[in-house]
């Protein structure tokens, strides 16, 4: 039986304030990057919208005034209940505990006896602030790891480590 080395130990407990302070980090980080696609596509669909009605091909343009409707309708409320949704999440709202151990190629995510493992190659990106790393696994999901929870090894040290490991991912 091969036994793994844990390089770091950490305890966070999700809550509100917790996932308050991330939302608002998440929207610092990317809203401006969510806000021009947004823009783009509809600039996009306006255009093809308006050259159908210049060439008089009214019913494909409803069509695409339709489309364009429903994209910023979607892009509005979308976020609104994906967040609504996280909230009402087990995880917020009973205040779950998550155990982050960290090995040489990979860390495991534990909760309520389930687990998972996640390669650091697999990352997106990792964020630092002052009380938390953030390491995305997508544009859109996340773990929160709380600085203070830290059962082996310390932020600073982390810091080092998670560098060395994701180097390109890294971000301040």
């Amino acid at each position: 039986m091969i036994t793994l080395n844990i390089l770091f130990k950490n305890v966070t407990k999700y809550s509100k304030k917790v996932y308050d302070e991330f939302l608002q980090f998440h929207a610092k980080k990317f809203s401006f990057k969510y806000h021009l696609f947004s823009i783009a596509v509809s600039m996009l669909i306006l255009f093809c919208m308006m050259l159908h009605i210049q060439y008089h091909n009214y019913g494909i343009a409803i069509i695409f005034c339709a489309i364009l409707t429903s994209f910023i309708i979607w892009r509005y409320f979308y976020p609104i209940a994906e967040v609504k949704e996280d909230y009402q999440s087990e995880k917020v709202t009973k205040q779950k505990a998550f155990t982050f151990t960290f090995y040489q190629k990979r860390f495991k995510v534990y909760s309520n006896m389930r687990y998972s493992f996640v390669k650091y190659t697999d990352l997106y990106k990792i964020f630092e602030t002052d009380t938390f790393f953030y390491l995305y696994l997508d544009s859109r999901h996340s773990f929160l790891l709380d600085k203070s929870g830290f059962k082996k090894g310390t932020p600073s040290e982390f810091r080092d480590f998670i560098k060395k490991k994701c180097p390109f991912k890294y971000k301040n």
